[in-house]
């Protein structure tokens, strides 16, 4: 009678598992052809993340707000192609493989270039809190609120309309 093989042995992942063992100790340090493949993309995903993040860092810093509302959906892309590729180099980044040199320092490149956007981005967001803040100021600096009559009674038909909370969220 003929044995079957395991299920494990026929798994793309079982053939994978195998390969790697296989090249342990090897140039590739256990790192099959499909591994290396998912290294050298993600390499050029976090490439072009970086690209993007300078683009939109010179935005920031040009104070051009257009331009920066305008990348959003290309950074939401790149992010989620990120989030969606990682677990596939992930297991490597904790081990010793020279194969994932360059992809730790593009890692600790986009780090850097986050923290710059956020630091960029909390700027821009706190001076258009300071700039609604002064706006609210002057609309009602001297307007007691409202309107009065010749008796000095509150007049409640022509009242100033109160401004919308959450108007940073929308913009």
């Amino acid at each position: 009678m003929i044995g079957v093989p395991k299920t494990s042995a026929l798994s793309r992942l079982g053939m994978r598992l195998g390969e790697r063992k296989a090249r342990d100790g090897e140039e590739g340090a256990g790192l099959t052809d499909e591994d290396e493949g998912n290294i050298a993309e993600f390499e050029k995903i976090l490439s072009s993340t970086l690209d993007f993040l300078r683009k939109e860092n010179g935005a920031l810093e040009d104070r051009d707000v257009d331009r920066v509302a305008s990348y959003f959906d290309e950074k939401a892309r790149l992010l989620e192609t990120l989030e969606r590729r990682q677990p596939a180099v992930e297991p490597f980044l904790s081990v010793d493989v020279p194969a994932v040199g360059q992809l730790r320092k593009l890692i600790r490149d986009l780090a850097d270039q986050l923290e710059t956007n956020e630091r960029l981005l909390r700027g821009m967001a706190d001076a258009s809190r300071t700039i609604l803040a002064e706006v609210e100021h002057l609309r009602t600096r001297q307007s007691l609120k409202g309107v009065y009559d010749k008796t000095g009674q509150l007049r409640g038909d022509v009242a100033p309309k109160p401004v919308k909370k959450g108007f940073e969220k929308d913009f």
